[in-house]
């Protein structure tokens, strides 16, 4: 126990002499009314944990180094940051370009709401909410390269964490908008991929006789059996290509130069989006890219989660048929319905139908 009248400071933990209350504080959110319009501490009393609703001074003048285009008014990194934006604008027009079938209102809606919002979060990230970070001192708005780059925290869901908003105003409104923004993108781009991957799948796939020539089998038993593992190959060979770049960006690129651990550790963790934290993007450069990169592996990294949960499905489906004798099975049902007939009225394939997929017994149909 302390004495009467002792008291003990640590880094913002305040006690008080006995009788009086314990009062906790955060050295950061204090600051010199001169420089942000935040009042001092009275250093005469005890503190309050309230914390400002927004700052009202200057913004800091802590910007990270980016690299300019001689004859071109933006940098590298604001005209890849500008490509961006782009890319995420003109998803609902992609939708409209190769969407099978009329949009519908709902279509249209959603795309409107979505371009709206895009513009309106990047106004605010860079005109009116205060951010800090461990790569700058004080609060200040983004750029559009630190924009896009929180942007693809947010859209991926990776959270870092090494950008966030300095205040309640802008925590509150940016977490609204995290749902928002997941709900909105989640659609399109879900919709848009599923379009294009259908499209690419029809292209590829072989031409098909709709019509069965005469004395062809029903079923192919031996197709049954086996599991195309091409697909899984694939997906697995895509996100080894973008997580490899990663790797090779992280550890070459200037000013970023983590190890070869390192890079490896945080391209796992980030396609994973797992988002520790601890490894980030350190430039401007890394960030815009970090941007693309993370919007592009996370969907490579989804593609081969779910292929490989497919592949796995079929072939669990796959070892109980290798197992049972299906083959017999469907000899006996067709032999009990048609006989030694060639063909089917159908009565005759609705009750097979039934049969082979035991919704019925053969007993129930009989009576």
């Amino acid at each position: 126990r302390l004495a009467a009248g002792a008291e003990v400071s640590r880094r913002g933990l305040s006690l008080a002499t006995a009788g009086k209350p314990i009062r906790i504080h955060h050295e950061k959110d204090y600051y010199d009314s001169d420089a942000n319009g935040i009042p001092d501490r009275d250093e005469g009393g005890p503190t309050t944990t309230t914390q400002p609703w927004t700052m009202t001074g200057p913004d800091s003048t802590d910007y990270n180094e980016e690299t300019p285009i001689n004859g071109w008014p933006y940098t590298v990194e604001q005209t890849i940051a500008g490509f961006y934006c782009i890319m995420l604008a003109s998803t609902p027009l992609l939708l409209a370009a190769f969407a099978d079938q009329g949009l519908t209102r709902a279509h249209m809606l959603e795309s409107v709401t979505l371009i709206a919002w895009l513009g309106s979060v990047l106004f605010l990230f860079t005109h009116v909410l205060k951010f800090q970070s461990s790569h700058w001192t004080g609060y200040r708005p983004l750029t559009l390269p630190e924009s896009v780059y929180l942007l693809s925290q947010v859209l991926t869901t990776v959270g870092y964490g090494d950008i966030t908003p300095a205040f309640p105003r802008g925590q509150v409104w940016v977490g609204f908008n995290v749902i928002l923004s997941l709900c909105l993108y989640g659609s399109i781009i879900c919709e848009v991929v599923g379009i294009l991957q259908a499209r690419i799948e029809r292209a590829l796939a072989p031409a098909q006789k709709l019509v069965r020539e005469p004395g062809t089998p029903l079923k192919d038993w031996a197709a049954e059996l086996v599991v195309k593992k091409a697909p899984l190959a694939k997906s697995a060979l895509t996100f080894v290509a973008v997580a490899t770049i990663g790797v090779l960006f992280w550890h070459y690129f200037p000013g970023e130069e983590k190890t070869w651990l390192q890079a490896v550790y945080m391209s796992i963790i980030t396609l994973s989006t797992v988002g520790f934290g601890w490894f980030n993007a350190t430039t401007e450069g890394g960030k815009v890219f970090g941007a693309f990169w993370m919007l592009i592996g996370v969907g490579t990294l989804g593609a081969f989660i779910s292929t490989f949960i497919q592949t796995m499905f079929e072939e669990k489906k796959a070892e109980r048929r290798r197992t049972t004798d299906v083959r017999g099975e469907f000899q006996k049902v067709l032999s009990e319905v048609a006989g030694k007939k060639s063909e089917m009225d159908k009565l005759q394939f609705l009750k097979f139908a039934l049969l082979l997929t035991k919704e019925a017994k053969h007993s129930d149909l009989l009576a």
